[in-house]
């Protein structure tokens, strides 16, 4: 057996049970990419073709020739790659299969991702789930985005990762998670299979992942919200954001997210900090893709004030549920 014949199947060995793999290299044929042999994937029934390049990767400069005839029906065998040069894969779309048992593909039709080991759950780019299985930061943030603007998930992983704020390799578990829990559908055709699910879970991801990590900094307003000087980029969220939409609620905690830095920020509120101050400023954990709407304000909005768990505020959650969600 060749060393590449060994890669192959030492990579292949370890697909779980319900993948069926058959491979067939191809003898004879140098200087090309994806012609090292043909694989036929079989998953309930389905079968998906590819053709393939196996190869030892160890550095960005060996998946070059890769990148430019990687298409939907071609992968890479290959020795375990790092998270580094997985995520070039995935950034450049090239399907893989490495022999650690880490499968990215997704060709339209079939979408596969696995890890062969679980996150380290202080890495808040890779962080899908706490111990509770309940969404990390990074899937929240997806979360967010599919919210405010659903036609966002038929854009390619690249433009969904600049509007979340997220890593690659975040849209692609973050969206296999969601499909697994049969929210969202990753078929021909991309589409958001259970709105109200989703909302609940935003409101729950919000206060167990998200607003733990906004950080910021908390200030003294002694006026009113209404004269507090707004940017382009800053946006006001919980009670505020509740008050503008429903003109039910009179603020009295204040949230303010911004993408200036908070220093410049801080010297156009002529605020001083305290740490029981009644201004929360942070920064925007969205990326500067999304344009603001309603929605996006209807959701920040409802996520901080089922997190304060008042009685005053979860009523007009509901409200602003009910008119704008």
């Amino acid at each position: 057996m060749t060393k590449q014949s060994a890669l192959a199947v030492n990579a292949l060995a370890i697909l779980p049970a319900h993948i069926k793999a058959d491979f067939v290299q191809n003898e004879g044929i140098n200087g090309e990419c994806f012609t090292d042999g043909e694989l036929c994937l079989t998953m309930s029934g389905d079968e998906y073709h590819f053709y393939v390049a196996v190869k030892t990767i160890h550095r960005k400069e060996s998946l070059t020739t890769l990148l430019v005839d990687a298409a939907p029906n071609t992968l890479l065998i290959c020795n375990r790659l790092t998270p580094y040069l997985a995520d070039i894969c995935m950034e450049n779309e090239v399907n893989f299969i490495d022999t650690a048992g880490n499968v990215r593909i997704n060709n339209g039709a079939l979408h596969i991702w696995i890890e062969s080991k679980k996150p380290n759950p202080s890495q808040n780019d890779i962080n899908l789930t706490n111990k509770n299985n309940k969404l990390g930061e990074g899937a929240a943030k997806l979360l967010f985005l599919l919210l405010s603007k659903p036609e966002v998930l038929n854009l390619s992983y690249r433009e969904i990762a600049e509007y979340a704020n997220i890593s690659l390799g975040m849209v692609s578990k973050g969206l296999g998670i969601l499909q697994a829990e049969s929210l969202i559908s990753l078929g021909d055709t991309r589409r958001i299979l259970d709105t109200e699910r989703m909302l609940s879970l935003w409101i729950e991801s919000y206060r167990l992942s998200i607003r733990p990590k906004l950080g910021g900094i908390r200030l003294q307003l002694e006026g009113e919200w209404k004269d507090v000087p707004m940017e382009e980029n800053d946006f006001w969220g919980g009670e505020v954001a509740a008050e503008q939409l429903t003109q039910y609620l009179h603020s009295q905690e204040l949230q303010l997210f911004t993408r200036q830095p908070l220093q410049k920020k801080l010297a156009q509120l002529k605020c001083r900090p305290n740490p029981e101050g009644n201004l929360w400023l942070v920064p925007a954990f969205w990326g500067d893709k999304l344009a603001w709407s309603e929605t996006s304000q209807a959701l920040l909005a409802v996520a901080e004030l089922a997190a304060s768990k008042d009685s005053r505020n979860i009523e007009v959650a509901r409200m602003i549920h009910e008119q704008y969600l």
